[in-house]
């Protein structure tokens, strides 16, 4: 039986990753956590079948595609093309992990592209999409000042 998306979600909100510098090291930490933490179940690093590529799979059915510091329109673009094929080709769950700084406006964008995929899903079915802001992948709340 493979494990739920709601469980790898939980797992992920208790991870904290060390020393990472890029992607790629929060990557291989996030697998070395979600493999101590499941046991029983199959986690894959990069992923690929067909056009489906993902950071890491669970048990063939939770896809968790992995973005540090959304800052640019360009990475939004790209994650909005994947999320796109995951919604034509990916039969299982999607976790969208963004972590690092990223800019309000791209954050909004992605969960209101994730809210359109919610609402794709037929009522009698689990959720597929989840979005997880994790450390400080949460918007930067601007700063107010009185001269502003």
């Amino acid at each position: 039986m493979s494990i739920s998306a709601r469980k790898v979600r939980d797992l992920i909100g208790d991870w904290h990753p060390r020393g990472c510098k890029c992607e790629k090291d929060l990557e291989r930490s996030l697998h070395r956590h979600l493999e101590k933490n499941l046991p029983s179940s199959e986690v894959i690093m990069q992923y690929a079948s067909g056009r489906i590529k993902g950071d890491l799979v669970v048990d063939g059915d939770v896809l968790i595609e992995i973005k540090d510091s959304l800052t640019s329109t360009g990475q939004l673009q790209r994650l909005m093309g994947q999320l796109d094929l995951y919604a034509a080709l990916w039969k299982g769950k999607v976790i969208v992990l963004v972590t690092g700084e990223s800019h309000r406006d791209l954050m909004n964008a992605l969960t209101k592209k994730i809210d359109a995929l919610k609402e794709t899903v037929s009522f009698f079915d689990d959720e597929k999409y989840f979005l997880v802001l994790h450390g400080a992948g949460q918007p930067k709340q601007e700063e107010w000042s009185f001269f502003k």
